[in-house]
């Protein structure tokens, strides 16, 4: 087996185990894709980043409304009280989510999109 096989055998063994299959993204490099393609304006659509980017957070956005039913249904508080129609655009995630302290960067990002959300809409 040659050098060069090996570093690259190394390589890749190393990334499967930074990111196992499954694994969620954190709110820091959801952050970093998301502004690398931004300034594309509606070019960024068509780039495959955009595709991962908009997997991520329909997956985050999913599991949160899964906890949230999960919380009710136990009878514990919402993590948040989102009023009927309203959302949060995407903009205005992409910079709440940056803005988060520097420990939420390195939590999955549905961590992330929680604060922002409770943040926005805080149940009274």
């Amino acid at each position: 087996m040659s050098f060069k096989y090996k570093l690259c055998f190394a390589a890749l063994a190393t990334a499967a185990l930074a990111a196992p299959a499954g694994a969620a993204m954190t709110v820091g490099t959801f952050v970093e894709r998301a502004n690398g393609i931004r300034s594309l304006g509606f070019a960024a659509m068509l780039t495959p980043d955009f595709q991962v980017l908009k997997g991520e957070a329909a997956e985050a956005s999913a599991a949160l409304r899964a906890e949230n039913r999960q919380r009710i249904a136990a009878k514990k508080p919402p993590l948040a009280c989102i009023p009927e129609g309203e959302s949060v655009g995407i903009e205005e995630m992409i910079d709440s989510l940056a803005a988060l302290p520097a420990d939420y960067q390195r939590r999955p990002l549905k961590d992330g999109y929680a604060r922002v959300i409770a943040a926005k809409f805080p149940c009274r």
